[in-house]
């Protein structure tokens, strides 16, 4: 935070109550949420972990979008600046930014709802979805848009993580049923980059 700025050091946390926590990391204040420096209403629980880039917080709960949020490093107060016009459903999504420094940045974010287990609403491919960063309202691709595109099937809570100019994600590959060996592929790594021309 900036000179001056009330706060110096946030932390930011949240649950399933629906709401993210903004809190001081130098005096958590005690017990109860009067304590927070702010306390922002979700309307969804949050099993995920949020990004922070360029002054923005980006959070997406289970069954929520995938929201940005501006920091105000004055007050310090985060105010919603968009939301994807996906709806991410249980457990939501833990995003990941790809940047060249403080240009450029991409958002990614999975859809790893289909997750094919008793506790899944279904099974199926997870679905990487890319975003501009400085609003997460465009949405620039998603691999479920082209066959040639698709990821294997869904893991809950994984996280797209971003090296050497590639997005990886970590899938079933074609398994269904939960058990190793039980199909072809019981597990796939997915790797995502430009294309040639």
């Amino acid at each position: 935070m900036p000179a001056g700025s009330p706060v110096t050091h946030l932390v930011l946390g949240g649950g399933k109550d629906g709401s993210l926590y903004v809190l001081n990391r130098d005096n958590l204040g005690g017990f109860g949420d009067s304590a927070a420096v702010q306390q922002v209403a979700m309307g969804h629980g949050i099993f995920s972990t949020g990004a922070f880039w360029n002054n923005s917080f980006y959070i997406a709960p289970a069954g929520g979008t995938l929201n940005a949020y501006s920091l105000n490093p004055a007050q310090p107060q985060f105010t919603l600046s968009s939301s994807s016009p996906t709806t991410f459903s249980w457990p939501g999504a833990t995003p990941s930014v790809s940047a060249a420094g403080a240009q450029g940045g991409i958002l990614w974010a999975l859809d790893n709802s289909q997750f094919c287990t008793h506790a899944s609403s279904g099974c199926g491919p997870a679905v990487l979805h890319a975003y501009d960063a400085t609003n997460v309202a465009t949405e620039l691709w998603n691999s479920a848009t082209t066959g040639n595109d698709a990821a294997g099937n869904a893991v809950k809570f994984t996280v797209p993580t971003i090296a050497n100019g590639k997005v990886y994600v970590g899938t079933r590959g074609n398994n269904a049923s939960g058990f190793y060996g039980s199909t072809t592929s019981s597990g796939e790594l997915d790797v995502y980059g430009l294309k040639p021309n």
